[in-house]
């Protein structure tokens, strides 16, 4: 025992170690030959994901790889702050704000977690482990063709489209996705065992939707969309058959286009939050079912409505805010699925039912508009849970538990609604999340 932990250690240390020394390495290239900024950066970038590669062959327990990244957040700390001379020029010499680094820890920790590939409709499908392609290749996008993306498009990019507090290119989102389609053809031969046809229509979809990724993202959050929606979207499709999977990408090239045509002439604001919240929803409807995506639906109608109507004022990107929260609620209770190996579709619905009485609670005074928001809530909640199921007494029991998760939180958003506050999107999406997480037992079996 003592030899295997002194086997870990060394392989933690040593890791950490190579880290800084890419690091250090970089931050002194860049010093001396005057680089461009985002070259350094994806330096870097490029660097450190292709050790995350071999991450399957050096460490054998997911816990050596959360010490590995936790330590590596450290040390991206240091090189934001007192070591930024020494270590963060590589990374921080980039006019943009930017945590990718920080988020590209968190997204190879939690997929080498979930790399064997028992998820949702793996797991009920019954299907053996797919092998490292649900590690490997979103490790090799996420590094690759981001780096390509972005260096294409800083230095040949035209056709700029805006996004919060930044812009990108239409060049550098092609460029990624004719990229991501050739690494997904490669990936798909060498590590699975599908059909030739099932590999060009599962290689189109995995690089369109990355690249919708790429697009939407901002602040290095594609460090933490791309891989994992890449993985989710493997983990789901991967056994669907050719025919299912073509009627996927018919579908999702239809839909590319309307949204082209709905935000061509839109703000930017407003074509961002088009970008984001398409592809959130997509995600949302293929990991667990179209009927999931209506109480997520209802919850940004909510927020719409009562910008339209109250005429109420928002801090800048306040659209935007809230489907991150939206993001991390549905991805939370994905994850718990994972861990548990349980069915939470009942208490996520009872979460973003919760959040959309909470929105409507937080914007307007007259509270015979909120209670009616409230019953609407509880109503589409119910939808798959009394509806769907049947009534019997397991499913009116939760119900009645989801009626009186979505009073509290419209209590909590009621209580914020004279108050200034910035972000309250997430501190109500944190307690919808966390009464739907607590009302997981009572869930219908």
């Amino acid at each position: 025992m003592n030899d295997a932990l002194l086997i870990s250690g060394g392989k933690i240390a040593g890791s950490v170690v190579l880290l800084a020394l890419v690091l250090w390495g970089v931050s002194r290239l860049s010093n001396r030959a005057k680089l461009d900024p985002e070259i350094g950066r994806k330096l870097v970038h490029i660097s450190l994901g292709l050790y995350c590669l071999t991450f399957p062959y050096v460490f054998d327990h997911a816990w050596e790889v959360w010490i590995t990244c936790a330590l590596a957040v450290g040390v991206f700390l240091l090189a934001r702050g007192t070591m930024r001379q020494s270590l963060g020029q590589g990374l921080h010499s980039v006019e943009r704000t930017s945590y990718g680094e920080l988020l590209f820890a968190v997204s190879v920790a939690l997929l080498f977690w979930l790399k064997d590939g028992h998820f949702i409709a793996v797991t009920a499908m019954n299907k053996p482990p797919v092998g490292p392609v649900l590690y490997m290749l979103p490790i090799l996008i996420l590094t690759l063709c981001d780096a390509a993306s972005a260096i294409v498009g800083s230095r040949y990019g035209k056709r700029v489209f805006r996004i919060e507090e930044g812009s990108k290119s239409v060049e550098g989102v092609v460029v990624f996705a004719v990229t991501a389609w050739l690494i997904s053809l490669i990936a798909f031969l060498l590590f699975t065992n599908i059909g030739r046809a099932e590999i060009v229509l599962l290689a189109f979809i995995t690089a369109v939707f990355g690249a919708l990724l790429e697009a939407a993202s901002w602040r290095g959050l594609d460090n933490l969309f791309i891989p994992l929606g890449i993985y989710f979207l493997l983990a789901n499709l991967l056994y669907l058959g050719v025919v299912g999977l073509a009627v996927i990408a018919g579908l999702f090239l239809l839909l590319l286009l309307v949204l082209l045509y709905v935000a061509r002439r839109r703000p930017g604001e407003d074509r961002h939050f088009l970008a984001i919240g398409s592809t959130l929803f997509f995600c949302i409807a293929i990991f667990s079912g179209p009927l999931s995506v209506i109480t997520p639906v209802v919850a940004v109608a909510a927020y719409f409505l009562c910008v339209r109507f109250l005429k109420v004022e928002r801090p800048p990107y306040d659209a935007l805010n809230l489907l991150l929260v939206v993001l991390a609620v549905a991805l939370t209770f994905f994850i718990v699925s994972h861990l548990g190996r349980v069915n939470t579709i009942f208490a996520f619905n009872v979460a973003f039912a919760a959040l959309a009485a909470g929105i409507v609670a937080r914007f307007s005074a007259n509270w015979m508009v909120v209670v009616g928001v409230m019953l609407l809530a509880w109503a589409t909640m119910s939808i798959r849970v009394v509806w769907i199921e049947g009534p019997r007494e397991a499913t009116i029991v939760f119900a009645l538990v989801g009626l009186g998760a979505i009073v509290l939180v419209t209590l909590a958003g009621w209580s914020l609604r004279e108050r200034k506050i910035d972000r309250p999107w997430m501190m109500l999406g944190g307690l919808s999340m966390a009464i739907g997480l607590v009302s997981l037992p009572a869930s219908p079996a």
